[in-house]
């Protein structure tokens, strides 16, 4: 005899493959190897967009079915089924970003929809299709097309996901700051400067001015298309999608660098120094030093002669 399966044992999205024991006005009685048989109600009998009006028309009793667990009350021993696999990612998991493969369900005039096992299916708009422009999405889609696509933005409270056939750019406008620095690679040259590529959905340009901290004639001089360069942010115009890059270190910095580095004094300055911390004037300040520096030279003297006389002395 087959071991039933306890109903606290069923949780949703489980499949099982189920015996239809009753068909009814509202919905089908089915076996699933359960305590209890579980229900699958009208609603959640057709896995397509039609809507099924008479259980009878698709279903009738003997017929092995496959459906999933949609709800269990384990208290009241009631199982409710759909034959509508649930979705593999819940609202939660659909990260901006995030890449997915989905089939193509309905082609519009404004866009496509694409079922990525989502809770609702994403929209691709016929402006995200493709770098370049697409007049119908019909030209390059169709029902049933696999195709990869990106999650641009998902509201569990407007039901709606939005997504795109184009890669997203690594570096989003919103992440880009002034300062930032970047290795990028030159995509063109021009003879007012290089396009860089950081990853953003623009490229970023080098004006020959910005290219190094000399006079430089031709940026053809400095770089070539391919080479790798390390830029920094100078100038960010969303409204224009424009951003403006430099090659010329941080001067900024440059100049902290410098200030740490301090000289080393001579005995002579650090007296002046401190001559003048004491509120003296310049002129007194530097008659102090002299002094000092000629007193403490013949106190030198004097005690070398003394130390060369003990010498020879013995």
């Amino acid at each position: 005899m087959t071991e039933l399966t306890p109903i606290s044992n069923i949780k949703p999205k489980m499949k099982f493959e189920g015996k239809v024991t009753k068909v009814e006005l509202a919905g089908a009685r089915v076996d699933i190897g359960a305590e209890r048989e579980a229900f699958l109600h009208i609603s959640e009998l057709q896995p397509g967009r039609l809507v099924v009006t008479r259980v009878a028309d698709v279903l009738k009793e003997g017929d092995v079915i496959t459906v999933w667990a949609k709800q269990v009350k384990a208290q009241d021993g009631v199982v409710l089924l759909t034959r509508i696999e649930p979705p593999a990612l819940e609202w939660n998991d659909l990260q901006r970003g995030l890449k997915l493969t989905g089939k193509i369900v309905k082609v519009e005039d404004f866009g496509a929809f694409v079922n990525i096992g989502a809770p609702k299916d994403g929209l691709v708009p016929v402006s995200a299709m493709a770098k370049t422009r697409v007049d119908k999405p019909s030209d390059i889609v169709k029902e049933g097309d696999e195709i990869t696509v990106w999650i641009t933005k998902s509201s569990k409270k407007e039901n709606r996901i939005g997504l795109s056939m184009v890669e997203p750019p690594a570096v989003d406008w919103a992440d880009l700051r002034v300062g930032q620095i970047f290795n990028g690679k030159v995509t063109r040259v021009e003879n007012f400067g290089a396009f860089v590529d950081i990853g953003a959905e623009r490229e970023g340009m080098v004006h020959v001015s910005e290219m190094e901290t000399g006079y430089v004639s031709r940026p053809s001089d400095v770089v070539k298309v391919g080479e790798e360069v390390e830029v920094r942010v100078i100038e960010i115009n969303p409204k224009k999608r424009q951003i403006k890059l430099t090659m010329k270190p941080d001067m900024t910095e440059v100049a902290e660098v410098e200030e740490t580095e301090e000289a080393v004094l001579t005995p002579m300055q650090l007296a002046f120094q401190a001559a003048r911390q004491q509120g003296q004037p310049p002129a007194a300040a530097a008659k102090t030093v002299k002094s000092d520096v000629k007193r403490n030279d013949h106190e030198d003297i004097f005690a070398r002669t003394i130390q060369q006389h003990r010498a020879t002395n013995g």
